[in-house]
């Protein structure tokens, strides 16, 4: 687990085995940053799999569930074109899929990121629950699902037996709760965010 508190910068790269996968869902890496105001994006201190340039962009082997929680940016992939986004925007990345995602330099944003592959999002992305050409999910600011991603950060931190089960489990709920957020409107969680 890095952590640089200086940074708001938390995340961890998991290692997965055979068990792991055979749940059919699995974790690879979690976490959580905040990007000041006139500050460069991505940070460097990720592993080269994973770090982009902006300008390029990039294209990963995996799935991310991206919430930006805090500020505005700008998003666009190979099948959605370059879009503005505020806080309360989950993207959904999905693997071999080139993509670009950037705060704005005014405003900076906090974002929490999971990545994960498996045959229950293979499943349900082909029975269309989500698709490459609508990867933006404007869900609102969710106070439970920050906490399912800090539930993450926190079985991931610890790495006890069955966490990689766990957390894959939490996924799924993140990706039910945003199929069912959107499909029904469900803005009404007025908690604040910190």
């Amino acid at each position: 687990m890095i952590e640089d508190n200086s940074l708001g910068l938390e995340f961890k790269y998991l290692i997965v085995n055979d068990m792991d996968r055979k749940f059919g869902l699995w974790v690879n890496t979690v976490g959580y940053q905040s990007i000041p105001p006139d500050s460069p994006y991505p940070l460097k201190e990720h592993p080269s799999g994973y770090f982009f340039n902006a300008e390029k962009g990039r294209v990963l082997r995996e799935y991310q569930l991206v919430y930006i929680t805090k500020g505005s940016g700008y998003f666009s992939s190979q099948s959605c074109k370059s879009q503005k986004i505020n806080a309360g925007t989950m993207i959904l990345l999905f693997p071999g899929e080139w993509h670009s995602y950037y705060p704005d330099r005014e405003t900076g944003w906090d974002e929490y990121w999971v990545g994960f592959r498996g045959i229950h999002i293979d499943k349900r992305v082909e029975k269309k629950f989500f698709t490459k050409e609508e990867p933006l999910h404007r869900i609102g600011l969710s106070a439970t699902i920050v906490g399912l991603y800090e539930d993450i950060l926190k079985f991931a931190s610890e790495e006890k037996s069955g966490y990689q089960q766990m957390i894959s489990s939490i996924v799924l709920h993140i990706l039910g709760s945003v199929y069912y957020k959107e499909k029904n409107n469900s803005f009404t969680n007025t908690y604040v965010v910190d």
